[in-house]
């Protein structure tokens, strides 16, 4: 009952404003024994009293400078990474087809395009996404390198190297 009469209390009180804070309640309960509630004591009533102590909730103010434009927001620096080969990786394929995949940090967003370089050289790109596929690769070792370009086609950032190897069967040397 009392968690009941409490409850009732905040309920009641909660619209009031910051004057009202800090000021006692008194709650009887009447011939009929339903509860009442008042800031001011009833002479020929024992009623109790309730300190009401509580500040009102107050929501602190927003920075709304990224809103309204006057402030520019921080640029994320961007990072690629290349995820597939792996580094020494030997890649088993007749056809010599390679499949690279990147990622990009710390999100792909618009205006940026990436460009796949084989042994120090453009082959695909740039395009929208970070994965590639090479087809008929030639036998050997070979260093790939992904770079992000933006909008304008300046390089942005660039990927560490990764040196794979692809191996292809032959009819002089099958193994």
């Amino acid at each position: 009952m009392r968690k009941f009469v409490l409850l009732l209390l905040i309920c009641l009180f909660a619209s009031q404003s910051y004057a009202s804070a800090n000021k006692k309640v008194y709650v009887w309960r009447n011939a009929d024994g339903v509860i009442v509630f008042s800031d001011s004591p009833k002479a020929d009533v024992n009623a109790d009293t309730v300190d009401i102590s509580t500040t009102p909730n107050i929501i602190k103010s927003v920075d709304t400078k990224i809103i309204e434009g006057t402030e520019q927001p921080a640029k994320d620096k961007i990072s690629i990474d290349i995820v597939k080969p792996t580094i020494d990786e030997t890649i088993r394929d007749n056809t010599g087809s390679v499949y690279i995949s990147g990622a990009i940090r710390p999100s792909f967003k618009r205006g940026l395009s990436v460009v796949l370089k084989l042994d120090d050289k453009k082959v695909k790109g740039p395009q929208k996404s970070a994965v590639f596929i090479l087809r008929d690769v030639d036998r050997g070792e070979h260093r790939i390198q992904l770079e992000v370009w933006n909008d304008s086609g300046k390089v942005i950032a660039v990927s560490k190297p990764v040196t794979f190897f692809v191996h292809r069967a032959s009819v002089n040397s099958p193994n």
